[in-house]
């Protein structure tokens, strides 16, 4: 049985999720503070973390942040009344899989959890390389030149699918139904935000990505 944190200062609202997610068959603790949610991180592993943007003291965006640095590579939807482009880049960017903007139905909620969840049956390939960029898709970890990147879930999704399908051109929408952790509220803004913070990480010293934009047809990974 899955087991989920719930991270958010307000208790109604979590005793409400936790009430739902218990029925719907998940194992669910909770924390009303960041740093009762990390005494729980420490302590336990989950397989899906569900995290409030705003909490006074630490908020989850910065919960979620320093998580990630430590190691904690479960999955997190966040929850969030911030809905620009520019905000989710940044969530992102911190750490965060998915979004879920308030208000949300339970339903949505608990689809989100499953898309998160899910985890490929059998392994393709454990190590993936190109030039000097080498993927290890079980630690998912990426290194180019010597230099690890710091990639999140989705943009590692991204680069392991580009990389498997060298020279080839994808559009946002093939993107979204090959290589996204979740389908919900996937745009081509989405799509775009997700793929301009993987270019900039990949460009390395004087290298150049390896990922290119093709005028009116998507995305590709030039080999070297």
């Amino acid at each position: 049985m899955s087991k989920i944190l719930v991270v958010d200062d307000d208790a109604t609202a979590t005793d409400t999720l936790r009430e739902g997610l218990v029925l719907a068959g998940y194992i669910v603790d909770v924390a009303n503070s960041a740093r009762e949610a990390e005494a729980f991180v420490a302590s336990s592993q989950f397989d899906c973390l569900i995290v409030d943007w705003d909490m006074p003291v630490k908020t989850g965006l910065e919960f979620v942040a320093d998580i990630r640095r430590s190691g904690v590579k479960s999955p997190v939807l966040m929850l969030t009344g911030k809905a620009s482009v520019d905000e989710k880049s940044r969530g992102l960017d911190n750490g965060a899989d998915d979004y879920l903007t308030k208000p949300f139905a339970f339903k949505e909620l608990v689809s989100r959890i499953r898309a998160l969840m899910r985890r490929p049956q059998t392994v393709v390939s454990e190590e993936l390389s190109s030039g000097d960029l080498k993927v290890d898709t079980l630690t998912r970890t990426a290194f180019r030149a010597g230099v690890e990147l710091s990639l999140t879930r989705q943009e590692f999704l991204l680069l392991e699918f580009l990389l498997r399908n060298k020279n080839q051109i994808f559009s946002s929408e093939a993107l979204v139904e090959r290589a996204w952790s979740s389908t919900s509220e996937s745009s081509p803004d989405t799509v775009r935000v997700h793929m301009t913070n993987l270019r900039k990480k990949l460009k390395v010293g004087d290298a150049e990505s390896p990922i290119k934009t093709v005028h009116g047809q998507g995305y590709t990974f030039r080999s070297e």
